[in-house]
């Protein structure tokens, strides 16, 4: 089968479109044949050598949307009405620790398999299953939004973000959301955007809302210092305050904390990993992602790019700007025509 594979981390040139054998199923496992398979952050990242945990030789990729063609010989009766569903997926140590995504074909646990939104294409639905699962996994797991909360989300913006902001306005939280620009953006209407036009922006927007020491949750989904300290300025002193770190765009990893506002105002700080949630957990989080897209409460992306496999330029192309953030629309990679 054609997958994207790199023999060792380190530049994206490292990355390539190679022959490779079709996986071989063991007990409790299905086949599934990719449409297409959502480009990540993380991705990058692995590929680069960023991440220590990543291992080599890899197929690289996490998300995923197509359709499952095989299950295990040994596998019960059950199983065989898993042949011919279109589903979705993510997570795990897929594209790190076990071959990914960007390929043909990948093999998953039964016990994970999640039928895609039905009003969402595969090429859609491929775009949004980590950022949904990163997003599920800040709202509802490490911050516990609630009812009545008030929430600030820097890189409202991107998938992760955009999907945090509906999670968060799903649960009646108050949403506050940064753009690097208002330009040519279009926030939602229950959301209030904040531009990054200066280091105080975001204190300056929430005391205009009257909310100052009132935030209850900060959602940092996009890695930078100067919108982080001025955002932990804005949050309660009462020791209820959580901040949820989801990236830092620096291959040192290094960031620059404001530690004395943190311990001023007691705030909790916890750091999101996409793979502490199980296969099981994963499936049931995507389930209900499915039933909420497909009932109205949640809505998919407007708009997604895909990406042929064999485009090398294009893939490594797509891979600078998610880690960047230079682009708003997600890619996806799709099987070569």
């Amino acid at each position: 089968m054609n997958a994207l594979r790199f023999e060792k981390t380190g530049p994206l040139d490292n990355l390539t479109f190679s022959n490779v054998p079709r996986p071989t199923l063991t007990s409790g496992e299905a086949l599934v044949l990719v449409k297409a398979a959502g480009i990540n952050g993380s991705d990058s990242a692995g590929i680069q050598g960023w991440l220590p945990f990543v291992t080599t030789p890899r197929i690289a990729g996490r998300d995923f949307s197509g359709e499952v063609i095989e299950v295990a010989e040994n596998s019960d009766a059950s199983a065989q009405q898993w042949i011919g569903a279109e589903v979705w997926g993510t997570g795990s140590d897929r594209g790190f620790a076990a071959d990914g995504t960007f390929a043909e074909y990948v093999k998953v646990p039964i016990e994970a398999l999640s039928r895609k939104p039905q009003t969402l294409d595969h090429v859609k639905a491929g775009s949004i299953t980590l950022p949904w699962l990163c997003a599920w996994i800040a709202v509802e797991t490490l911050a516990n939004v609630k009812q009545g909360d008030n929430i600030v989300i820097i890189g409202a913006r991107g998938a992760i973000g955009s999907g945090a902001a509906q999670l968060c306005k799903d649960r009646g939280a108050k949403v506050f959301g940064t753009y690097r620009s208002l330009a040519n953006i279009h926030p939602p209407s229950f959301l209030t955007p904040i531009e990054l036009s200066s280091k105080t922006s975001i204190r300056d927007s929430v005391a205009r809302h009257g909310l100052q020491n009132k935030i209850d949750v900060l959602l940092d989904c996009a890695g930078y210092e100067d919108p982080f300290n001025d955002a932990i300025f804005t949050m309660t002193p009462k020791g209820s305050g959580r901040v949820v770190v989801m990236a830092v765009h620096r291959s040192d990893g290094l960031f620059t904390l404001d530690l004395r506002t943190l311990y001023a105002k007691a705030l909790t700080l916890k750091g999101l990993k996409s793979s502490i949630l199980g296969p099981a957990e994963v499936k049931k989080v995507l389930d209900e992602l499915a039933m909420k897209i497909d009932n109205g409460a949640l809505e998919g992306p407007k708009e997604v790019k895909s990406v042929a496999m064999d485009d090398m330029d294009g893939v490594k192309g797509a891979l600078t700007e998610v880690l960047t953030r230079s682009s708003s629309v997600r890619s996806v990679i799709v099987p070569s025509t």
